[in-house]
């Protein structure tokens, strides 16, 4: 079936389990965040341990996009340190790949991955959805990208542009104490998957609660939620899923709630897993 709405849930409280689904990478930790038991997408967190290598060229069967939450990892010569990013398609040889400190990944898959080795084979590889390196913490911020109901005090660091379905992933920011105290605000929902992991900060969910650095957010279309703000601010990597991003808007609007309980809105499989965030005393 296609993957279950999940909003939201701390990856704090999913358990490491041993190797890569897909009988591939039987050497590292995963924690399985979503997946399409039919299809075998997925997003996941990979843990590599330290001294992971591969010397021989492979390459996967499924697109495989990644941020690097901790530590690094080099493919092919490039070194991939903190919040770089890579989205590397189906049949992309690694000619080798090694983890000296071991490093964790955010990673997601277009179906589940299949291993094979030397070359790919012909018209597997679609060089037009290559995105070999992003350094994001090189990169500016762009305040002229964001939906302009949604603009103040946030920006975007765009990662890719599918050129054929327009799906795209980028960073999102949001400054301090947003939204005002006493403004009202919509919820809204999209026509497409809205897919977000927090970095950073917090996340208030008026509806669900309050989301730390480590949620995570399957939003189904058409399912309403809101509003929400920060009062800390925060940093999230962003994905939508079946096309290019577009808000919905009620014409209602609320009052924010700025310590709504945890109510969050996930699958059966994985309440057990489900844990309130709890925020950390800053004195």
């Amino acid at each position: 079936m296609a993957r279950e709405h999940v909003l939201f849930i701390q990856s704090q409280g999913v358990p490491w389990r041993k190797r890569l689904y897909g009988s591939v990478r039987p050497d590292v930790q995963t924690k399985m965040l979503s997946i399409d038991a039919k299809k075998g997408a997925s997003t996941c967190i990979v843990r590599y341990p330290k001294g992971w290598s591969r010397r021989i060229p492979e390459y996967l069967t499924a697109h495989e996009e990644f941020l690097v939450l901790e530590g690094s990892i080099t493919i092919n010569g490039i070194a991939y340190r903190q919040h770089a990013y890579a989205f590397l398609p189906a049949g992309h040889v690694r000619a080798s790949a090694s983890s000296k400190e071991g490093c964790v990944l955010l990673q997601t898959f277009s179906a589940t991955p299949t291993l094979g080795q030397g070359k790919s084979p012909r018209g597997m590889f679609d060089k037009k959805l290559l995105v070999e390196h992003l350094d994001t913490l090189s990169m500016s911020w762009d305040a002229s990208l964001v939906d302009p109901q949604l603009a103040a005090g946030v920006a975007i660091k765009p990662l890719r542009t599918d050129p054929y379905t327009g799906e795209t992933s980028f960073l999102y920011s949001s400054a301090a104490h947003r939204i005002p105290k006493g403004e009202l605000k919509p919820k809204w929902t999209h026509s497409i998957i809205e897919e977000i992991y927090c970095l950073d900060g917090e996340y208030v969910w008026g509806d669900c609660g309050v989301m730390g650095p480590g949620g995570y957010v399957w939003w189904r279309e058409r399912v309403w939620h809101g509003p929400s703000g920060s009062i800390a601010g925060f940093n999230l990597w962003v994905r939508t899923v079946g096309g290019p991003m577009e808000n919905i808007f009620q014409k209602k609007k609320w009052a924010m709630n700025w310590n709504p309980p945890y109510r969050p809105q996930i699958p059966k499989a994985v309440r057990k897993y489900a844990k309130a965030y709890v925020r950390p005393k800053n004195y």
